[in-house]
Formats: C-alpha cells, sequence, structure tokens
C-alpha cells in the first residue's frame, strides 16, 4: 500500500488538447467555401485550462494527465510545466495520442472541432484516495460507473464533487443523467447546455429543474453574468465589464474562480463574483489561459 500523500485542494479529471484556434472569422466555415481568419492561435487546452486556472489562484492542483510523444502532446506537457503544474503525475506514452481542436471564435461564442486518440485508462479513484482532495472537479458530463468510481473515492476521504457539463446529447429526462447530478454536489452548465438538459428557455425554470437532484446549481450566462439556486435561495451576480477576444475556456476559468472562494472560505455570492471575474479576464486573451488571473489580481480587485 502507498503512503498517503498530503492533502491537496483540488483533483481534476480529464486529459489535454491542444486548441487551434481562429479569430477575426468572417462566418463559420461552410460545404464548398473556404474561409481565412485574421489571426491564428496554438494553445494548450483542454483540462490543460483548469489545471493552469487554479494553479494561477494559489491551489494545490492534482492533474493526472497521459502524453503522446507526438508534438502536441509534448507541446502541452512543457507548458504545463513551465507553468509549475506538478508534473509527478503526467504518464507518458511511447506513440502518439493526439487530441486536437480547431476553435472558431466569435465575440461572444464560439463553435469547435475536434478529434481524440483513444488512451489507456487512469486509475483515478486510487490517484484520489491517495492524495485526498478537498475537491473533485469534473470538467464534463460524467455519467454511470466512471461517475460513481469518482464519487465512491472522493466520498470516502471526505472530498467534494464539482461537476461541469460541456456539449453533450443528454437530457435531463434521462435516469443516468438524474442519477449522476444527484452524485455531486455542484453542477455548473452554461446557458446553452442547461437549455438542452432541461428543455426549457427561462433562467428560473433551468434552475429549477435542476436544482431537483443538485445542491447547488450554477448557470453560466456569459455577458449576463451567472444564476446559482441552493435550496430555495437563488443569487445572480451580474458579469463584469470586459473586452471581448476569445471566450474560448472562459467556463474553467469561472469554475475555478468559484472552486478557489469555496476553499478560502467565502460566501456563494464572494465565489459568483469571483467566478465571474476569473472568466471575464480570461476572455480578454485568446485561448483559456493567456490572462488567467492570479491569486494577487484576484485580492487586488475585491480588496
Amino acid at each position: 500500500m502507498e503512503t498517503i500523500e498530503k492533502t491537496s485542494d483540488v483533483f481534476i479529471v480529464g486529459g489535454y488538447f491542444c486548441d487551434l484556434v481562429f479569430t477575426g472569422l468572417p462566418e463559420l466555415p461552410r460545404l464548398g467555401h473556404e474561409v481565412y481568419s485574421k489571426e491564428f492561435h496554438l494553445i494548450p487546452g483542454g483540462v490543460y485550462n483548469a489545471a493552469i486556472a487554479l494553479h494561477r489562484l494559489g491551489i494545490n492542483v492534482i492533474w493526472p494527465c497521459m502524453f503522446g510523444d507526438d508534438p502536441f502532446s509534448q507541446y502541452v506537457k512543457n507548458e504545463a510545466i513551465k507553468e509549475g503544474v506538478e508534473a509527478r503525475y503526467f504518464s507518458d506514452l511511447d506513440h502518439p495520442s493526439l487530441h486536437i481542436t480547431a476553435a472558431f471564435s466569435f465575440h461572444d461564442e464560439r463553435a469547435f472541432l475536434s478529434y481524440s486518440d483513444a488512451e489507456p485508462k487512469i486509475g483515478y479513484a486510487d490517484l484520489i484516495r491517495l492524495t485526498h482532495p478537498r475537491w473533485i472537479y469534473l470538467t464534463r458530463l460524467f455519467l454511470g460507473e466512471a461517475l460513481e468510481l469518482l464519487v465512491d473515492a472522493g466520498r470516502s476521504i471526505g472530498a467534494k464533487i464539482f461537476m461541469d457539463c460541456q456539449a453533450h446529447s443528454h437530457s435531463l429526462v434521462e435516469i443516468k443523467v438524474q442519477e449522476a447530478l444527484r452524485m455531486v454536489d455542484v453542477f455548473s452548465p452554461n446557458r446553452a447546455e442547461a437549455e438542452k438538459l432541461t428543455g426549457n428557455e427561462k433562467i428560473s425554470e433551468m434552475l429549477g429543474a435542476l436544482a431537483k437532484y443538485t445542491p447547488v446549481v450554477i448557470i453560466k450566462d456569459g455577458a449576463h453574468g451567472s444564476y446559482l439556486k441552493q435550496d430555495q435561495r437563488v443569487i445572480h451576480q451580474p458579469a463584469n465589464s470586459v473586452s471581448v477576444i476569445d471566450t474560448t475556456g472562459a467556463g474553467d476559468n469561472f469554475d475555478s474562480g468559484f472552486i478557489y472562494g469555496q476553499i478560502k472560505g467565502f460566501s456563494m455570492e464572494k465565489c459568483l463574483q469571483i467566478g465571474n471575474f476569473c472568466g471575464g479576464l480570461s476572455a480578454q486573451g485568446f485561448g483559456g489561459t493567456s490572462t488567467s488571473p492570479t491569486e494577487r489580481q484576484v485580492l487586488e480587485y475585491f480588496s
């Protein structure tokens, strides 16, 4: 039996992506037409965004990730190490492991085209029990046994579970979705994802439908800010006024800011404010982390 490590703050589940970000597009690409962007950026992405956002906020992050011997994997791995993310939980594969996204970014929204190689499974549950995180951060909608294993490991060491949603094809009428939401402490979709899940268009109805299953529900609504429902209380925090360049990773930065606030013991209102600040600031640069704030920036802003 391995020796238990010191307690960590946040354990993040998920792999890297390498983002090819096209900005300044006149329109989305269409079949039979060629579209030129005004700018292009090659940027680390995927769960890298959340790992870096939390690390910059002074949070002790555990990010188990596998990297292939291909240039994209090595680029993202090296960028994470340069940022100071703990590399002892990284694994090297002796073959390519491609996870690539082409992001078509507009002023207030974006579209993605992605490719991902299959890779060996990581023993997340064992690592959770080894590292004793305070929070487990799931950056997408997990369902079924995959979620049960993570939650069981988390509950065994007293961790709380935060789950984002990301693009999905599921509905709240599915029993497996209801069961998944019952397992987590915080569920944080954006407005489009919440609409798709619930079939509702009003924020109040979406919050009400999701809060039947999860103790804390957050809906990220871009320029309209964020909404939270806990028990019978609904909180709305307006968004910060920012000049948006690229919204890629804004949700990851919001989540990271909220989790940071929870770890520091702030109120739900303050946690939403910090989330809005982090998400808004990240949208002022290309990719998910080029302008992610540090803890010092957060503290100075709210002082």
